[in-house]
């Protein structure tokens, strides 16, 4: 794992003592923080937990994302002075639950779909394994997700991935907050972080970036046949994976994969 989870006590308590009314806060790169931010503009969210979490196949520096901290905290008193709260950056990952939803089970995808893509399995991954930390305080999460970047298409926040998402999260009675699903433009991104920071940049890197695209950047897809894997794949296999890891986070990658196999 690129970086060690927060100690287990240390999240528990936190869990306890922060106000029920806390919203999870998906913490990594720009567009993560830029929503924190937007997030704050409701007058129903005045307390926010950002977790950083990794992907099984994300590598790099996690400095970078305590000095972003810290820069939203700084630009949170700058916008809102001491009327909202940003908590300490909490670490929280799970390379087992990546794996399963993601890894084990790819030649069967592609021998059954047509494609592969770990990207639209691995942000699923982001936001369910928050969910057990939503469902012990206001029940909702934060993320930085958006249907275009500048007129780029990235096949994970298409229109019916950010829905299937919403969705999914709404069967566990935790909502799935999209406060930049309809900016388009990176400068207002950029306007909203209040500092200098590159898309792309100043965050740890996936070693299957750019993984659906040709050698000219264009995204290869087929709307129906991911709409086929979401429905027929991914939506049981996440349903049946959240239960189990609200029931026990503690559930092994061998136990995980046996009680997918039934269902597929």
């Amino acid at each position: 794992m690129l970086f060690d989870n927060t100690a287990s006590e240390i999240i528990q308590q936190m869990l306890g003592e922060l106000p029920k009314e806390t919203v999870i806060g998906e913490f990594s790169g720009r567009d993560s923080v830029a929503a924190i931010i937007k997030a704050f503009e409701d007058s129903g969210i005045g307390h926010i937990l950002p977790v950083a979490s990794f992907a099984g196949t994300e590598y790099g520096e996690v400095d970078t994302l305590k000095e972003n901290h810290l820069y939203l905290k700084e630009r949170i008193i700058e916008i809102y002075g001491k009327g909202k709260i940003l908590y300490p950056l909490v670490f929280y990952s799970s390379p087992d639950l990546w794996s399963v939803i993601n890894g084990r089970f790819a030649s069967l995808i592609i021998e059954k779909f047509g494609f592969y893509t770990p990207c639209i399995g691995c942000h699923a991954y982001f936001h369910i394994l928050r969910v057990p930390m939503a469902l012990k305080l206001g029940a909702k999460i934060i993320s930085g997700e958006r249907e275009s970047h500048d007129q780029k298409i990235k096949i994970n926040q298409l229109p019916l991935c950010l829905s299937f998402y919403k969705k999914i999260l709404a069967e566990f009675e935790v909502e799935l907050l999209l406060p930049l699903r309809n900016i388009q433009r990176g400068k207002e991104i950029e306007k909203l972080i209040g500092w200098e920071w590159k898309e792309g940049k100043n965050h740890p890197e996936c070693s299957y970036s750019g993984n659906y695209r040709d050698l000219y950047g264009h995204a290869i897809y087929e709307e129906r046949k991911i709409k086929q894997f979401l429905e027929n794949f991914l939506g049981p296999v996440l349903r049946k994976v959240t239960q189990l890891y609200i029931e026990n986070q503690e559930i092994s990658r061998s136990e995980l994969i046996k009680e997918v196999e039934k269902i597929i």
